[in-house]
This record gives C-alpha cells, structure tokens and sequence, in this order.
C-alpha cells in the first residue's frame, strides 16, 4: 500500500511541476531543471537590466591578445555567451554544489579551449580573474582550477570556486564577484557575489 502511494505521489509532483524544485535541483528563468552538456544558457546578472550577461573579451580593451577573459558586458547593446555545463558526476541535470566545467560557445581565434580556469594572481589588478584556458573532465590537480559550482543566493544563484576534485589540493573557496578597470567589468574571485539566473537558448 505504502508503495503504491509512493508511486501515485511521484507521479502527482511530476505532473504539476513540483518535481522540478527537489532539493539541489536548479532551475532556469522557465522554472525548468538546468540541463548539463547539451543544453545551452546565457549567465545573466538578477539586478536590473543595465548590463548583460557573461561574456567574453580581450584583458587590454581594442587589442587581440590571448586569452580571453571572463566578463560581464556593460555595452549598449549586450552580447552575451552562450554557456553549457559539465558537471562532474555527469549526470544529465546540473545540482547546487556540484564541480563543473563551464564551456563558451562563441568564435574563438585564440589557442586556449573557451572553458573557463581561474589562474594566478594577475599583478595588475591583484585578482584571480577567470579566462579561458580550462579543459573538461579529467578531475584532479591538474585541473584544479577548472571546476566551479553553483550555489543559492536567497531567492537567487550564485557561482562559486570551491573544488573538491582534489582531495590532496589546498584550493580555495569564494563567490565569483565583479571587478571593474578599464571600462569593463571582470569576473574574479572574491567581492560580493554575482547573482545570476540562467536563460536557455531555444534549439536551433
């Protein structure tokens, strides 16, 4: 009997969407399970609509030297991104707290694969500032600094460098913040987290 009510249950949260809010389950701006690997989504900032979403640029502004980093677009007309993630346990649904890559998907002329890496301290701005350079999967100390997470933010999401791929690594944990020099505003470890909600790009 207990069984059959399980069962009957499961299949009532299903139908009226309930299912999507499980624990750790994230939800895009459709109210929809994030999907890993296939599915693509713009990054885009929960206050206001005066920047666009995550994108990509050249550290010096007007110049083409690689690689590309991270950043929020602060232009009249925004570009952004699309962005699909790879989730460490590779299961076909992204969770909160959970190591991921993060892949572009854009032209890209510079050498470094479009998936994120937080390097080094860069001695301009004395930040950690995310750019591409990473590769997907093969978790370990190699690659430490390739895996982020998502995590709640209030009613909201935030993105997060905390990895546990390597158990002997001493990494860091802190939100993604924004840095602003030079007209741009870059992603970087640390500052008051970014919150951020996820659109998802229609299949073509």
């Amino acid at each position: 009997m207990l069984a059959i009510f399980s069962i009957a249950t499961l299949f009532f949260l299903a139908a009226t969407g309930e299912a999507a809010a499980l624990p750790g389950r994230i939800l895009d701006t459709d109210g929809k399970p994030l999907i890993s690997r296939t599915a693509r989504y713009y990054i885009k900032p929960v206050v206001g609509d005066a920047f666009g979403g995550l994108n990509s640029d050249y550290r010096i502004k007007g110049t083409y030297t690689c690689p590309k980093f991270i950043c929020e677009d602060a232009d009249e007309f925004p570009m952004n991104t699309p962005a699909s993630f790879w989730p460490v346990d590779g299961m076909g649904s992204v969770r909160l707290s959970t190591d991921m890559n993060v892949e572009f998907h854009e032209w890209n002329p510079c050498p470094e694969k479009p998936i994120w890496t937080l390097p080094s301290t860069d001695p301009a701005t004395g930040k950690r500032m995310v750019r591409y350079g990473g590769m997907i999967g093969k978790p370990g100390p190699e690659t430490v600094n390739n895996w982020f997470r998502i995590e709640k933010s209030g009613e909201n999401y935030k993105l997060v460098f905390c990895p546990s791929v390597c158990k002997t690594c001493k990494a860091v944990c802190e939100d993604l913040g924004i840095h602003y020099q030079d007209g741009q505003r870059w992603l970087v470890l640390g500052g008051s987290p970014l919150a951020v909600k996820f659109e998802k790009l229609p299949k073509t």
